[in-house]
């Protein structure tokens, strides 16, 4: 049986015809032979990537997928797992494509290779159950009604979705990227109390001061946004591995908001609103990602912490030092909540200048204190 990517999945899959090595990821885990069972990790690995379908798609010309299970999980269409052996330490090198599932998705992966290194009994992944229930939930009523929704709340939005770029977008130059990282700590119990006495959680509330900082920073009246749904609502979904997250847009404007507790209950509201209508991925359909593809995105990404955290063995992260990175975003505002709370702004620097990126960003955090106040 063949199913359509998933719609984040078919975003890339478009990319990778005119950019073959776009949204790669790669990185090294360097392990000590005397402090881990080499052999052992290599199985845990295969039977991560076995207990998780998307290892085993093979997508076709048309960007149709298809369950086509090899011998060898740990090499497919979009990843490799390579264990190298050196003189005291075992070098794994990992590479795979963002076509394959989301950040969410890769963490899952990871708690599956520290649960098999243990021998412990790995949940399933119901990820070919899901493409056809998506199928199935195309052909709905409901379908239909969450895109006229969409389409009626945001079709005719005239305002920016990005604070204004110092460089023209359109601008043929490669986008590399730029990364700034601000500390939230100081105040994250404040921010912690707020999203537990307002139900609004993290990317809903830094949604909200995004869309402030917009308004100022352009000299609007209104602005919108996107944010990352982690997209998993049922038990089953939980360990599923793939591009199960939704981009949602968000938007204020001025004559909505009358003091803080109307701006809060307004973007709780289409907070919700935004998850009820989700099934139609409306950023990703054209022509809508004329104005989306570049708008900024609020998410929450894992905490490398809760990795680290969760192995039962010993191993060094490094990632490549070639440098330029590409950027393949015009900003994305990341929330990483660990021991410590951080934004970590990651942007096109070809578009950015540094200074203007730390403006915005000291924008965004005015709001933040203000809505914590």
């Amino acid at each position: 049986m063949k199913y359509p990517l998933l719609p984040y999945s078919q975003l890339v899959f478009d990319m990778l015809k005119t950019n073959p090595d776009v949204y790669y990821t790669r990185f090294s885990l360097h392990v000590d032979k005397k402090k881990v069972d080499v052999d052992g990790l290599k199985n845990a690995f295969e039977a991560s990537f076995r207990n998780h379908p998307a290892f085993s798609m093979y997508v076709d010309e048309r960007g149709m997928q298809q369950y086509n299970p090899s011998a060898d999980v740990l090499h497919g269409q979009y990843h490799s797992v390579d264990f190298c052996d050196e003189k005291e330490t075992v070098r794994i090198d990992i590479s795979y494509n963002r076509i394959l599932g989301d950040a969410i998705g890769q963490l899952i992966v990871f708690e599956d290779v520290c649960c098999a290194y243990q021998n412990l009994h790995l949940l399933p992944d119901n990820y070919m159950e899901y493409l056809a229930r998506m199928e199935q939930l195309k052909q709905s009523a409901r379908y239909l009604a969450d895109k006229q929704w969409l389409e009626a709340e945001y079709d005719s939005l005239t305002c920016p979705v990005h604070p204004q770029t110092d460089v023209p977008i359109n601008d043929n130059r490669n986008p590399i990227e730029g990364v700034l990282l601000e500390n939230y700590s100081s105040c994250r119990d404040a921010i912690n109390t707020l999203a537990h006495q307002e139900l609004l959680p993290l990317t809903a509330l830094f949604s909200l001061a995004c869309a402030f900082a917009i308004m100022e920073y352009n000299g609007t009246d209104d602005a919108a946004l996107t944010w990352a749904y982690a997209g998993r609502e049922t038990p089953e979904e939980q360990r599923v591995f793939g591009s199960l997250h939704r981009d949602i847009p968000f938007h204020i404007h001025k004559s909505q908001i009358n003091n803080r507790e109307t701006v809060i209950r307004s973007a709780r509201k289409q907070y919700r609103e935004g998850i009820a209508h989700s099934t139609y991925p409306f950023t990703l359909t054209k022509p809508h990602t004329e104005i989306w593809n570049y708008a900024l995105n609020v998410l929450a990404q894992p905490s490398p912490e809760q990795i680290f955290k969760a192995s039962p063995f010993t191993f060094e992260m490094v990632l490549p030092t070639e440098e330029p990175h590409v950027a393949y975003a015009l900003l994305d505002v990341e929330i990483l909540e660990g021991e410590q709370l951080y934004i970590n702004y990651r942007y096109s620097a070809t578009h950015y200048q540094p200074e203007s990126i730390r403006r915005f960003a000291a924008l965004v955090r005015k709001y933040v204190e203000w809505l914590i106040d």
